[in-house]
């Protein structure tokens, strides 16, 4: 049972995160062109590119699957509680949409602009620092963010953007999908 002393947090509207993404997307897409080969060079796979897709794909569901093995640990479930309130509304759409623009944007500026400049783990915590929360009691949320950006960062090194951008698709799709689905009638 969450703690009831966290506060009721008010949805957040879909539509202001795929904005928020697409900023971000955006300043990517501007720093990326700076660097010798532009965006495209940095963004192309570094295997095959259904082999990236797919090493991307099986991590995210591998990840995912280990996240909901673990989901009644009693931090996981304030989070769950916290996060059902901020879906509350969305549409199986809205969760698409936010899933699939976050992981593309947030790969392209974390792993494919910064991650070669400074590295996989200050990528990775600058990942974690994207999912703070404003309440202490949901502290596992950037630690769970910083776990995932060494994933991420691995597969990036690996198999190059394809990999970490599908991974991480496939991840919030996961989540979000069981979010809203968990939702209160």
């Amino acid at each position: 049972m969450p703690d009831s002393r966290l506060s009721d947090p008010q949805p957040v509207r879909a539509v202001a995160l795929l904005h928020q993404e697409g900023v971000l997307g955006l300043i990517a897409i501007v720093g990326l062109s700076f660097r010798g080969g532009g965006p495209i060079q940095a963004l192309v796979p570094t295997i095959a590119p259904a082999a990236s897709l797919a090493l991307g794909v099986g991590a995210g569901l591998g990840s995912s699957l280990v996240l909901w093995f673990v989901r009644e640990l009693p931090p996981l479930l304030e989070l769950q509680w916290f996060q059902q309130r901020l879906v509350r509304g969305w549409t199986i759409s809205d969760a698409v949409a936010v899933a699939v623009l976050s992981g593309l944007a947030e790969e392209a500026l974390l792993r494919a602009l910064l991650q070669p400049v400074i590295g996989l783990l200050p990528a990775a915590g600058l990942f974690a620092l994207l999912h703070l929360v404003p309440d202490r009691r949901l502290w596992l949320w950037p630690v769970i963010a910083f776990a995932l950006g060494v994933v991420l960062g691995l597969l990036y090194d690996g198999a190059g953007y394809p990999a970490a951008a599908a991974a991480h698709i496939v991840i919030n799709a996961c989540a979000l999908l069981r979010l809203r689905r968990l939702q209160e009638p």
